[in-house]
């Protein structure tokens, strides 16, 4: 249909993190790993549905620079950009330019927007807080001239010199009514992540809630998404896992979700369904130490039968005292451990995700996390330093004190330590080894960017942190 109004054609646009306190080095590794931005997708599912043509601009893809967007910018008629804290300068920068050159609205939105307005001073129009479907309907509708700018909900913006925060956007209650991500915008084969030994292309991410049931201090997610856990329905899901295959032959499936499926009936209905499918698709799923606490060797079986090869759990710390620091139970690690004996019986590939330099840490505590994950059968461990996100729970209390007392080079060198001795162990080259024997496409694929997956687990010099520009 034709779209009457001021906004036929909107761009989005995502920028590349070029340095990020979560690596360890300054190789933020997108030759490695590079997720489509299931977000920019969203939103231009729900403007096309409106009849507005839209375009997504991924600088992972190509590499391009201010000029270059600017010059393509010229028959778009509304852009918006992604934001997170690695990002921000960045995109600061970039909308200044485009202002400088363009009269087009300059939107933002994504997670470094939580209570932060500041891109207003740098071009923006529109600062999006929280959810963007129904608000970039609204914005929209403004430009085009039926809602007024003060009926706008979950946005910053200016006016008369002032600038205003209206109320927040309401949380889409039922999730299944939103359209599914518009994967057309984008190439499927461009996409990858090659820290899945199971992965194979194409390769696709599917998120099947939003929101999280836990508030961890470190983290924004429960703020992001207003504090609820929301689900889809299993079927709705299972569609858009028919229209990935049928459409994009997907072959591998990384789910995305902060917790997936919640509970053991949601996950049963769900692989039950799946396994009925005529055809077989991998895929991986994110879950918390608590995730499948009851009938553990059951839950898993059934998501090994339906095709998930990959369990990934973040839990942080292994010292009580830490966990409770960061609002976690300091029962998680006998929890995960009994989760990851029996991942391994069924052969699953089991990651870790760790955290260094959180309050209260010292030597000792995180020597106590390093001795955990040397011995809770993983098969992989990731060690990340902290990094402090606008709006978390650390970021309020530890505003103007020292969230630990070890220095930042420090923390780095336990956390590249920790990496070195978990890789160089002969346990895991076997692990790793036999799960990469298993994909060859893998082995083919994976080629010149060895060096970057070394990098990302401790091997190599760690870089000069660098500036965003």
């Amino acid at each position: 249909m034709e779209k009457k109004g001021k906004i036929k054609r909107a761009a989005f646009v995502y920028l590349t993190q070029e340095s990020e306190v979560y690596f360890l080095g300054d190789d933020v590794g997108y030759s490695v790993q590079r997720r489509p931005q299931l977000g920019l997708q969203y939103l231009c599912a729900v403007l096309e549905s409106t009849g507005i043509n839209t375009s997504i601009f991924d600088q992972t893809i190509v590499p391009f620079d201010a000029d270059w967007i600017i010059n393509h910018l010229k028959d778009f008629d509304m852009v918006g950009f992604y934001c997170s804290d690695p990002q921000e300068e960045k995109v600061k920068s970039y909308c200044k330019k485009i202002r400088g050159k363009l009269s087009i609205p300059i939107l933002v939105g994504g997670p470094s927007t939580l209570d932060n307005a500041t891109f207003l001073e740098h071009g923006c129009d529109f600062v999006v807080h929280g959810e963007g479907e129904a608000t970039i309907r609204q914005v929209v509708e403004y430009y085009d001239g039926i809602r007024k700018i003060e009926d706008v909900k979950g946005v910053s913006y200016r006016k008369d010199g002032s600038i205003f925060t209206s109320a927040p956007q309401d949380l889409i209650a039922d999730l299944d009514t939103i359209p599914f991500p518009d994967r057309s915008k984008i190439d499927v084969n461009m996409y990858h992540d090659y820290f899945l030994f199971g992965m194979q292309k194409p390769y696709v991410t599917i998120m099947a809630s939003r929101g999280c049931a836990y508030k961890c201090h470190f983290c924004t997610s429960y703020k992001l998404w207003g504090c609820r856990y929301r689900k889809r329905s299993v079927d709705n899901v299972l569609a858009e896992v028919d229209e990935v295959v049928k459409k994009y032959d997907a072959k591998y499936i990384a789910f995305q979700d902060d917790i997936f499926g919640l509970t053991n009936s949601w996950i049963e209905e769900f692989c039950t369904k799946l396994m009925k499918k005529p055809y077989k698709i991998r895929w991986m799923a994110i879950l918390h130490p608590f995730s499948v606490k009851t009938d553990t060797e059951k839950m898993l079986k059934l998501m090994r039968r339906a095709g998930c090869d990959t369990l990934s759990f973040g839990l942080q710390a292994a010292h009580p005292v830490i966990l409770q620091n960061i609002n976690r139970n300091p029962e998680e690690p006998a929890a995960l451990a009994k989760v990851l004996k029996v991942a391994r019986k069924l052969k699953f590939i089991t990651a870790v995700a760790y955290i260094f330099g959180l309050p209260g840490d010292t030597k000792e505590t995180i020597q106590t996390t390093i001795d955990y994950s040397l011995r809770c059968g993983s098969t992989l461990a990731n060690y990340f330093m902290l990094s402090v996100l606008r709006g978390s729970e650390i970021g309020e209390i530890y505003k103007n004190k020292k969230i630990c007392e070890l220095p930042a080079s420090e923390i780095e060198r336990l956390a590249s330590y920790a990496s070195k001795r978990f890789y160089s162990r002969p346990g895991t080259f076997l692990d790793v080894g036999y799960f990469i024997m298993k994909n060859p496409w893998w082995i083919a694929g994976v080629g010149r960017n060895l060096p970057s997956i070394l990098k990302r687990v401790g091997f190599g010099k760690p870089q000069k942190k660098q500036e965003v520009s």
